[in-house]
């Protein structure tokens, strides 16, 4: 994108973001971090941050920035970021504030894309509506459940997802929902989709049968992922070749606990970095994670794939990436639903 060569315009291109900005009435921000929009509060600044608050102004505010050739990336919780600690010269466009009001018909719900996927798991259970309270545990908003199928305990988002909304040509369009490939852990969306929302088709059930699931979904959790620390969840898939999980190969090499400066692998669950203290830097994270990945490559001879999303600063933009904003930390049972360890 344009941003990346060195003899961009920039002033040119903050005044035609600033256009468009004010004719949508579109927030827009300067001077902020990524250490304050991602889990790991690590990274460095942003040139801009933009928030529609309604499905139909991200669709025509995406639509105006490609028309303008203006590189952007959506952002939904930053759940599942690694964002460097450089200068990032694109735009990101936050989701959440894309919120709204759940609209219940029967046994459809209709979310927006930055509504918070526990809070939504939450409020279809006190309706009686059943089939994604596996996810509720699972930090970011429904946007980030969509791109990746966020799954967990039984349960996969794009299993019950009957029309997703997207941007289109600076309108809002609907899918149907079986014409997306639901992968494990992965759809079909590509670089240049931005996911608005979906309409969502659930059971009905005994609310308080619900309330026991995710009860049991969430204590689960607690007993064998770190809670309260800044991490991005999972930091690294599991290998699909092996029967054992990415955390117990970690683990058996001893690194839990290992440190490299403000990063840590938890003592706690091995495939989860942390990051500790006020000035905490992602270099200390990516560098902590390559430690690990050279050593399972040599002593495992297993390539181990990152989880979450690399944002670099100096890596040219597309005009969308996924949302960034769900942290896989399920990572249960693999495709075939056999029990993976931690």
């Amino acid at each position: 994108m344009g941003e990346n060569n060195p003899e961009y315009n920039f002033q040119e291109r903050d005044h035609a973001l600033e256009q468009i900005a004010t004719r949508l009435g579109v927030r827009a921000e300067r001077g902020r971090r990524f250490a304050e929009l991602t889990s790991l509060r690590v990274g460095g600044a942003i040139d801009w941050v933009l928030a529609p608050e309604t499905e139909a102004q991200a669709a025509a505010l995406v639509h105006e920035m490609d028309e303008a050739g203006i590189g952007w990336r959506a952002l939904g919780s930053g759940s599942n970021i690694l964002a460097d600690d450089g200068d990032h010269h694109y735009v990101v466009l936050s989701l959440k504030e894309l919120k709204g009001e759940l609209d219940f018909a029967g046994e459809r719900v209709s979310v927006p894309a930055g509504y918070s996927l526990p809070r939504l798991c939450i409020d279809v259970g006190r309706q009686g509506l059943s089939g994604i309270e596996g996810l509720g545990g699972i930090p970011g908003t429904v946007g980030g459940a969509l791109w990746m199928n966020a799954g967990a305990y039984g349960h996969e988002i794009g299993t019950v997802t009957e029309i997703v909304r997207v941007a289109r040509e600076g309108k809002v369009a609907e899918i149907p929902g079986d014409s997306v490939q639901w992968n494990y852990r992965h759809s079909s969306f590509k670089e240049g989709e931005l996911l608005l929302g979906a309409t969502l088709r659930l059971l009905h059930d005994d609310p308080d049968q619900i309330r026991a699931r995710m009860d049991d979904a969430k204590s689960r959790r607690l007993a064998t992922q770190p809670h309260g620390a800044r991490s991005a969840g999972c930091f690294f898939k599991n290998p699909p070749a092996s029967t054992t999980g990415t955390g117990k190969i970690i683990d058996e090499m001893g690194m839990k606990g290992a440190r490299r400066g403000t990063a840590v692998v938890s003592p706690v669950h091995a495939n989860f970095i942390v990051t500790e203290g006020e000035n905490a830097r992602a270099e200390d994270a990516l560098a902590l994670a390559e430690e690990i990945r050279e050593r399972v490559r040599r002593e495992q001879g297993i390539e181990l794939e990152y989880e979450v999303e690399l944002w670099r600063a100096n890596q040219p933009t597309k005009q969308v990436t996924g949302p960034g904003e769900v942290a896989r930390e399920d990572r249960d049972r693999d495709e075939e639903g056999k029990e993976q360890q931690p």
